[in-house]
């Protein structure tokens, strides 16, 4: 006769809790609504979700936040100071016997932002803040666009926090609320508050490139583009007035018609090419992975210039590393469509290449239009920013911090090269220039060309594989410093 088994109770489901912390984070709407002014109630309530979402950090990582000094400057600027070991120093590592390393003791930067772009709800398959694990991916606007450096560098924290360990230098975590809106409450204010107390870096991480699969042309390798240099920022408006009056008795001449032949002449005179260092080390040391004559007039750049630009022009991925960028972005005249515009205007977006300036590159766009009708000034509405240019030995991929991000990098993406890049968008650790050493601008995520049109776009997500190693990714740099 069988005797009865006793019933045996299942084993509770242990949640995956760094995924969780993530999910939480990624479900408070930290975005600025569109046309929302400062001080309003809907102004209020978007701060409100910034100081939410710092609290949800101090709640969800103790250990942490136990070890760490946490300073928050508002809702769009939070600090952590993590202190080094008791009379412990850092190591510093250049690429080669001899050259400069930064002083041992300085601390080092690690940043991020928790503001996110807004999400049109209607063209998304999914709750844009919802966080929805589906498909071996977590769907929610700010999984790349940087909530999910944020997180990782958290968790990677916090579990070596439980585990006793400490940074063997000052270790020094800047997230910003801004970001997404030029970043000027934010970092600029973080910035300014450490350099206030005499606070320098050896070298900083932000937000930037990553791991690319096939984006640039002929290249098959996975490539862990680091950025060491960044294109400044300018908007451009070109004016034409007129007197306004009624449709049916319109001017020979049109202030339509003239801004639309500027910007043709403008289009038809783009900025010239141009290799910067960083650039030059970024072709060379991507030319064993092209094939033909590619990889041979990349290993010789300076040699081989005309070629290289010749063929730019069939990839903006390529021509945006060798020439200032305009893209053409607004246009705007009458209100009414039986109305003459008072003024026809348009809207032009520059992406500045290191070594021209925000005035040079006015002057350059009134030469190519070569119009006194059409009046060409900065925009006032946006902040522009000059290019953050790279030291010859950053440029070189031998800087401070090099070597232990190449540690991080290898532990999670083994299959990568490694290259320093130009970083063609803005982020907020240009506000860290003067304070931030050798500055770094990677995100530790493996992207193709379809997941990169996301950011920014619909159904924004994160592969779990993504997440991991990004975590990984942190653990192994905090450990390495």
């Amino acid at each position: 006769m069988n005797q009865a088994q006793p019933q045996q109770t299942p084993s509770p489901v242990v949640p995956d809790l760094p995924l969780e912390r993530f999910r939480a984070a990624l479900r408070i709407r930290t975005d600025w609504p569109e046309g929302v002014a400062a001080g309003s109630p809907e102004a209020e309530a978007a701060e409100a979700a910034l100081l939410e979402f710092q609290d949800l950090l101090a709640t969800n990582y103790p250990a942490f936040h136990a070890v760490a000094e946490r300073t928050v400057l508002g809702p769009y600027a939070v600090l952590y100071r993590w202190p080094a070991a008791d009379g412990a120093a850092g190591s510093a590592a250049g690429c080669a016997a001899g050259s400069a390393a930064a002083d041992p003791n300085l601390p080092v930067l690690l940043m991020a932002h928790y503001d996110v772009v807004p999400a049109e709800n209607g063209h998304w398959t999914v709750d844009p803040f919802g966080a929805l694990v589906k498909d071996g991916y977590v769907w929610a606007r700010g999984a790349i666009d940087t909530k999910a450096s944020l997180v990782c560098a958290l968790d990677a924290a916090e579990a070596l926090a439980s585990s006793g360990f400490r940074p063997r230098r000052d270790l020094w975590f800047a997230f910003g609320g801004d970001e997404e809106r030029s970043g000027m409450l934010g970092a600029r204010e973080a910035a300014a508050w450490l350099a206030g107390r005499g606070i320098r870096f050896a070298w900083t991480l932000d937000e930037g490139s990553a791991v690319t699969d096939g984006i640039l042309p002929g290249t098959k390798t996975p490539l862990a583009l680091v950025g060491v240099e960044e294109k400044g920022f300018l908007d451009i408006e070109l004016t034409v007035a007129q007197k306004p009056g009624h449709a049916s008795r319109p001017p020979r001449v049109q202030a339509v018609a003239v801004l639309g032949r500027a910007l043709d002449r403008l289009s038809r005179r783009p900025f010239p090419f141009s290799l910067t260092p960083a650039t030059e080390t970024f072709f060379k040391e991507l030319a064993p992975f092209a094939g033909g004559i590619r990889s041979l007039a990349m290993a010789h750049p300076r040699l081989f210039a005309p070629l290289l630009f010749a063929s730019a022009d069939a990839s903006p991925e390529t021509a945006a590393l060798l020439r200032t960028t305009v893209a053409m972005t607004q246009l705007s005249g009458s209100k009414a469509d039986n109305v003459l515009p008072s003024e026809a205007k348009a809207v032009l977006n520059l992406r500045i290449l290191p070594g021209w300036t925000i005035d040079g590159s006015l002057e350059f766009v009134r030469r190519a239009i070569g119009d006194p009708r059409v009046r060409v000034s900065a925009s006032p509405s946006r902040a522009a920013n000059e290019p953050v240019s790279a030291s010859p030995e950053v440029a070189r991929g031998c800087g401070a911090g090099w070597a232990a991000l190449g540690a991080a990098i290898g532990a999670s993406f083994p299959e990568a090269a490694i290259l320093p890049y130009m970083v063609t968008a803005t982020t907020d650790s240009r506000h860290f220039a003067k304070i931030g050493g050798a500055v770094y601008r990677f995100a530790p995520l493996k992207l193709d060309a379809r997941e990169l049109a996301r950011v920014h776009g619909h159904d924004e997500r994160i592969s779990l594989e993504n997440f991991s190693a990004g975590i990984e990714f942190y653990r192994v740099l905090i450990t390495a410093l």
